[in-house]
Parts: C-alpha cells; sequence; structure tokens
C-alpha cells in the first residue's frame, strides 16, 4: 500500500467513526465508544432491553432494563482478540471439543455490600469478535455473587489477602462441552461466524 491509498483508507475510517459518534448522540450517549456503550446497546437490542445511556447507568450496578419485564441487567463484555480466540471459544460453546474461561470484571465488586447489591440484577457476558457479536450467556448470579464469584476475592482478603486496586475483581463463565459449566449459567445467543 502506497502513501496516497492510506491516507485514503484513514479518511473512510475517520468517516466511519465520526458517523459512529452521531448515532450514539441519536441514542442518547455522549460517547458511545466509552467503555463499550456500543457493544452494549448490540447486546441489548438482542436481549430486548433498553441501554442506559449514562456510562454509570441509572440504576447502580446495571446497564439495561428489559423491555418486557423491567429486570435490570449488568453487561460484561469480551473481545476474542484473535482468530485463534475465536476458534477456540466456538471449540468450547458449540462442539464442546476445547476449554475456554471468559472474563467478566467488576470493579465495583471489592467489598461485601457491594457484591451483595448486584444479587438483584440479572447478568450477562457478551463476547464479541472484529465487531460481531457471537455469544450471550445468562450468568447465574447466584454464581456471580458466589464463593467461586466475587466473593472468592473478599473472603481471600478477609484472611490477609492483599491486593493493590479495589478495581478488577472478576468471574469467569467457563464454556465446555458445548455450553457453560453446570451451575454457571446459560447461553442466550450464539453467532457461529466460521461459517
Amino acid at each position: 500500500m502506497d502513501y496516497l491509498e492510506r491516507k485514503e483508507l484513514i479518511k473512510e475510517f475517520q468517516f466511519h467513526i465520526k458517523k459512529g459518534y452521531e448515532i450514539g448522540e441519536k441514542l442518547g450517549h455522549k460517547n458511545i465508544f466509552e467503555k463499550a456503550k456500543w457493544k452494549e446497546e448490540i447486546m441489548g437490542l438482542i436481549l430486548g432491553d433498553t441501554v442506559f445511556s449514562k456510562s454509570t447507568g441509572d440504576v447502580k450496578g446495571a446497564d439495561a432494563t428489559n423491555d418486557e419485564t423491567g429486570n435490570v441487567r449488568e453487561y460484561k463484555t469480551e473481545e476474542l482478540k484473535t482468530d485463534k480466540d475465536m476458534k477456540r471459544f466456538f471449540e468450547s460453546v458449540v462442539d464442546g471439543t476445547n476449554t475456554y474461561a471468559g472474563s467478566m470484571t467488576y470493579n465495583g465488586g471489592s467489598t461485601r455490600e457491594a457484591v451483595n447489591s448486584y444479587k438483584d440484577i440479572k447478568h450477562f457476558h457478551g463476547v464479541f469478535h472484529r465487531g460481531d457479536i457471537v455469544a450471550i450467556t445468562e450468568v447465574s448470579t447466584d454464581y456471580v455473587t458466589s464463593e467461586n464469584g466475587l466473593m472468592k476475592r473478599i473472603i481471600n482478603e478477609e484472611n490477609g489477602g492483599v491486593y493493590t486496586s479495589t478495581n478488577g475483581n472478576g468471574v469467569r463463565p467457563h464454556y465446555e462441552n458445548g455450553g457453560v459449566r453446570n451451575g454457571e449459567g446459560k447461553v442466550v445467543f450464539i453467532n457461529d461466524i466460521r461459517k
């Protein structure tokens, strides 16, 4: 690619980014590219939810409400960065021939009180690859707030464990055997883009 071709591609890219901001503003987002709001809007469309426009949410600890039930939802998103990651994910969640540990980070989940506040919220893990949503899993609230979930770090701290930050407490949904590990949730949407 020569300099002029590169320059034209950058201009085209800038055009599409600006278009994304314009659409985001129409949806009520000052910056739809901040904190994965564009991914949350795609998840909301599929799940029948209305996504909050504020990055911290209209309801503490939640990103959306379901249009039918009014239940509040917390979304966590993950990006499969390489084709190898995508292949392994689908081998786990669809084919059942591999395993994949997803990642859901809860920056506010560093106290018992904070973890308990998540008990009345439904939790969803959205997995993306290069702009495509490839899966949504409803992760069990019991699992998210359990000793195998967010409480694991808190119990460890109570027993002398030291963390340098209050951010970054996480939950790992385990994809295996053509779904999610028993007791951790259920896959509610699959978009197998390998085909």
